[in-house]
């Protein structure tokens, strides 16, 4: 009964997925640039100092969240066989549901997989 109790909290423990990617990429980006806003208006005066460290925190900050969320914007192409006729279906992964040109059965995309919708 223990050993449940603890494979259950154990398991539903929330993982550092796509949500929270881009939730934690903004916010690094939001943090950079308003350090290097900061540290250019209130040093960049007339030493150059602030503009020396603060130009590069600006362009860090619009940057950075780009490059932490290349993942999320790159899609696959899929290409199986249809579940139902097997005529070969050619899709995206954005794909979520399609109407095969074989058979006219609806097919739904999950993981990169086709399956046969229910109805």
């Amino acid at each position: 009964m223990e050993a449940k109790k603890a494979a259950v909290s154990a398991g539903s423990r929330r993982t550092f997925d796509s949500a929270y990617g881009f939730s934690f990429s903004i916010a690094v980006g939001l943090l950079l640039f308003i350090a290097g806003l900061l540290i250019s208006l209130t040093l960049g005066g007339t030493g150059g100092m602030g503009l020396i460290f603060g130009i590069p925190l600006l362009t860090a900050g619009l940057i950075l969240p780009l490059f932490m969320m290349r993942d999320l914007f790159k899609t696959s192409e899929i290409q199986e066989p249809c579940p139902n006729c097997g005529h070969t279906i050619k899709t995206s992964d954005a794909t979520l549901q399609l109407r095969c040109p074989g058979c006219q059965k609806v097919i739904d995309v999950r993981e990169e997989k086709l399956f046969l919708a229910q109805p």
